[in-house]
């Protein structure tokens, strides 16, 4: 069937998809201290005469290194095409409070954005400097804007943030500048998309199609781009990178 998950307002699973699909992902950069929101949408079947369609969304807290299915599952939804459950199109919210939070630094200091016109414009400044930064190679460049970034995914996972950043070149820039392999495409500043998630923390960028702005669609490489405002200095910053499974 055609459906679609969103944690948190982020889209973990988008409903363009046209085949059945299954997979998981870490939600350690996103879940944060109080109320946090699962959306589940049915859309449709992918075929009318489909048989036993059924869509499901788990969330399991787990031990760094333990497998996530042996975790303590704290969030849970399944639907099926049985008596007593809601026909197509549906649309159900889940949430909770989760009672332990990874240890990140980003719920702590970011401030809830307004998404004004000036907020756009120093948005698109940072983007034009990770894309200049990324095609010039400038790892000075890259380090000053990623440094929040690496050491909030290290506390996302337990890891220690100044190992993190003193490997920084060799683990993220190398990994990157061969997944980039050669010159990134132009953006389109024109057709940007903003979305507010995460509580009003977090902006989410998009082009039109809802792919990343910075790609190389001749190598397959995107990079997911998502932005906060810090409380101490009122400036954006990089917002942790994931990769989510479609």
């Amino acid at each position: 069937m055609i459906g679609s998950v969103e944690f948190n307002g982020l889209t973990i699973l988008s409903e363009s998809k046209k085949e059945n699909v299954s997979g998981r992902v870490s939600m350690n950069v996103w879940i944060f201290p109080g109320e946090n929101k699962i959306k589940v949408k049915g859309i449709h079947k992918r075929k009318k005469d489909e048989s036993a369609p059924y869509l499901t969304a788990t969330l399991y807290l787990a031990q760094k290194e333990q497998p996530y299915n042996e975790g303590r599952k704290i969030a849970d939804f399944e639907w099926g095409e049985v008596e007593g459950k809601p026909s197509l199109p549906f649309e159900q919210e889940i949430t909770f409070s989760p009672t332990e939070v990874p240890p990140c630094e980003l719920w702590k200091v970011a401030e809830k954005i307004q998404l004004t016109e000036e907020d756009k414009q120093k948005i698109q400044k940072l983007i034009i400097d990770l894309h200049d930064g990324l095609q010039k190679k400038d790892e000075k460049k890259l380090l000053e804007l990623m440094e929040f970034k690496t050491k909030e995914y290290a506390r996302a996972y337990y890891d220690s943030p100044e190992e993190d950043i003193k490997n920084f070149k060799k683990i993220v820039l190398e990994g990157v500048f061969q997944m980039i392999g050669g010159k990134l495409d132009k953006i389109d500043f024109k057709k940007l998309q903003y979305q507010l998630i995460s509580d009003q923390k977090v902006v989410a960028v998009t082009s039109q199609s809802g792919s990343s702005p910075i790609t190389n669609k001749a190598k397959g490489f995107s990079m997911p781009l998502y932005f906060s405002r810090l409380k101490e200095n009122g400036f954006f910053r990089v917002k942790p990178i994931n990769t989510l499974l479609k």
